[in-house]
């Protein structure tokens, strides 16, 4: 089955747009508007519902200048349902969610605009340079870095990859011979190969480094991320599959098609997908998985077979794109609680460390190899954090550019420099950035 490609364009009908799409420092954020709301599980299932494809920021928050009525709310709600809601071709939002009642209650607290917004503290340390896209409108979804210190980023909505020079700061475009690719994820291994999530196609795709020749495995599913292990296989999971959820992997070495697994987990009790999410490979050769929607650690045994189930400490936690450390530590952003956890797989316990920026939403997390350090993307708040382990104590580096939701980190490991791309529903500004020592 193919899946519907994000027919969010139309979501410009959420409110005005500034004119100049670099939303100003003064400008709220997604942080600021959702820290109006109270606090608790309504609030973290309407982030999980509404707050990951675009900011929640002024642009989108109101009209007029004004908050949005309850009407307003209602129309807005139902344009979103029939884009993304539980029972159309990209399900991400629950089937228990519904405009009436959303409606009513952002209209009873967003009824004032928030105070303008604090300064992020800057952390002056690091400095943060911006690399424009060719192409405005399209979505660069995640990075990656090559060896030799290029970045590789996938044009989600132009069916390209971006391949930047930081020294030239110029961009390479390569097609990738799929139609309608909608490359999402993409991995690097150590052999050099390039792995890419081709999300609509159904397709996990290899690219040589040194002939360019690709090489692409149809996996019957909406893949979500792509992880390698020390076997040179790549994994993958089933963003929307459910009863049962499936990850399973190909293994380029072997002509065999892709072998699938089923995750013995039960889908949630609205009948709404778990949304398999995050997927990582660790040093022990674990296949780790979260679910976004069903707020689960899950762990694969490849050897055995056996899974682990591991549920976060708080329901609906949202938990995103994980990463693990050389010590075997998991390192998972709580989107919708606020909070950066690791998990020890040798005693099964969870430890939480709260964002210091309300409701940031931090979205994925990355471990510094050289330092084990983890940054974060706060995709709500117009930052970058970095958790130091040791302190237990977090910097904040603010971006240049606020409105713009970073879904993917990618540390290099020669250098320590951090890159990302900001990537919305619908285009706004589209850049890549490093992060760097001064």
């Amino acid at each position: 089955m193919r899946l519907l490609l994000f027919p969010f364009l139309v979501f410009l009908a959420h409110g005005d747009r500034p004119a100049d799409p670099r939303v100003a420092r003064d400008s709220r954020t997604t942080s600021d508007w959702l820290s109006r709301l109270p606090d608790g599980e309504v609030k973290r299932r309407f982030i999980l519902d509404c707050a990951g494809c675009h900011p929640l920021d002024d642009a989108v928050m109101t009209v007029g200048g004004r908050p949005r009525t309850r009407e307003e709310w209602a129309q807005s709600v139902d344009l979103m349902l029939s884009f993304a809601g539980a029972h159309t071709g990209f399900p991400i939002m629950t089937p228990s969610r519904d405009a009436a009642s959303t409606a009513d209650w952002l209209a009873e607290h967003l009824t004032e605009l928030p105070p303008p917004p604090a300064v992020v503290p800057d952390a002056s340390h690091w400095s943060v340079e911006e690399f424009p896209l060719p192409r405005a409108a399209d979505l660069p979804h995640d990075v990656a870095v090559t060896a030799d210190g290029r970045v590789v980023v996938t044009g989600m909505m132009s069916d390209v990859l971006y391949v930047l020079d930081p020294e030239s700061r110029t961009f390479e475009e390569l097609s990738i011979p799929v139609a309608g690719a909608n490359p999402r994820a993409v991995e690097i291994a150590p052999d050099g190969a390039w792995w890419v999530v081709l999300g609509g196609p159904t397709t996990l795709a290899r690219r040589d480094p040194a002939s360019g020749d690709w090489r692409t495995w149809d996996v019957g599913m909406y893949p979500h991320e792509a992880a390698l292990d020390s076997a040179g296989r790549a994994w993958f999971n089933g963003h929307f599959t459910k009863e049962p959820e499936l990850l399973g992997f190909v293994d380029p070495s072997e002509d065999a098609a892709p072998v699938t697994r089923d995750v013995p987990v039960p889908a949630l009790a609205d009948g709404g997908s778990n949304i398999p999410y995050g997927l990582r490979v660790g040093p022990d050769g674990t296949v780790w998985m979260t679910e976004l929607a069903g707020g689960r650690l899950i762990g694969l045994d490849p050897a055995s077979g056996e899974f682990r189930v591991h549920p976060l400490p708080e329901p609906f936690s949202g938990p995103r794109r994980l990463d693990v450390a050389a010590d075997g530590t998991v390192w998972i952003p709580e989107f919708a609680a606020n909070r950066l956890a690791s998990f020890d797989p040798a005693t099964s316990r969870f430890q939480e460390h709260d964002i210091p920026v309300p409701d940031a939403l931090p979205y994925v997390a990355r471990v510094d190899p050289r330092t084990g350090a983890i940054w974060v993307a706060l995709a709500g708040a117009g930052a970058v954090a970095r958790f130091d382990p040791a302190r237990e104590a977090f910097d904040l580096v603010p971006l240049p550019t606020r409105d713009g939701i970073v879904r993917h980190l990618a540390v290099d490991a020669r250098t320590g420099d951090v890159w990302g791309a900001y990537a919305s529903f619908p285009a706004r500004s589209q850049h890549v950035f490093r992060i760097r020592g001064r």
